[in-house]
């Protein structure tokens, strides 16, 4: 059994219930008993995060919502006020890739996080790939608030993987992400020196083929013990499930 805390669904108004079906078959295929949804794509972050809400609601027992936050609009705390209260809503995800901002400098997210940390929620950080997604540019809001639990999503990619291991090492409140990463040493490292608990399986899907996601821990021969906590134990108590 394997729980994904990591996928996204595309979005297009003519074709989207072929999309939802394609997610769900996938998961089908691949044994992936329960799945994290959230999407970047929509007319607003608000219309997104429903869709997502309206989504998972109507397939409550494999799918979990996850609202994507752009701390950069104005309406961002209040967004996120909402956005939490939503059916099925369980997690919260920044892309700062996505949405062009540092995260060490954005003046909304303070004020998010404080919302998220009184609903006691878990958030997923898009990590790697240029200057405006170094791990370490979240460690003054993980140090802030310790009590949330931070995924550092495709474990800092290939440009920060190194440290983003370390980041989790050293950080009560730091979790690794596995989609995405495939650089070996990168990978070695991080199931040489995290424990149990510190690594969390994703699949990225779409945008990465989940079988792929899956097939990479074949070349590690890591211990069953470890390998179950990556695909199902961590999941269960980051989202205490």
């Amino acid at each position: 059994m394997i729980f994904d805390i990591h996928s996204h669904i595309k979005r297009d108004y003519k074709n989207q219930e072929k999309l939802e079906a394609d997610l769900l078959d996938d998961m089908k295929k691949n044994n992936i008993a329960l799945r994290v949804v959230s999407t970047l794509e929509g007319k607003s972050v608000p219309e997104q995060n429903d869709y997502i809400s309206n989504l998972v609601s109507r397939y409550p027992n494999e799918l979990i919502g996850c609202a994507v936050i752009n701390p950069k609009e104005f309406d961002s705390v209040e967004e996120t006020e909402r956005a939490l209260n939503l059916p099925g809503i369980k997690m919260l995800e920044f892309n700062s890739l996505e949405h062009g901002y540092y995260p060490d400098s954005c003046t909304n997210i303070s004020e998010i996080l404080e919302i998220v940390e009184a609903k006691n929620v878990p958030v997923k950080v898009f990590v790697g790939l240029g200057a405006r997604s170094i791990p370490q540019q979240w460690i003054v809001h993980t140090q802030k608030h310790p009590n949330i639990k931070f995924i550092f999503l495709h474990m800092g990619c290939f440009d920060y993987g190194y440290g983003c291991v370390d980041l989790a090492l050293n950080n009560d409140n730091i979790y690794v992400e596995t989609s995405n990463q495939y650089e070996v040493q990168i990978l070695k490292k991080a199931f040489t020196k995290l424990p149990k608990g510190k690594i969390v399986f994703g699949s990225s899907y779409p945008e990465r083929i989940t079988k792929c996601s899956i097939d990479v821990f074949e070349m590690f021969h890591i211990d069953n013990g470890y390998l179950d906590n990556i695909f199902s134990e961590c999941f269960k108590d980051i989202l205490s499930y």
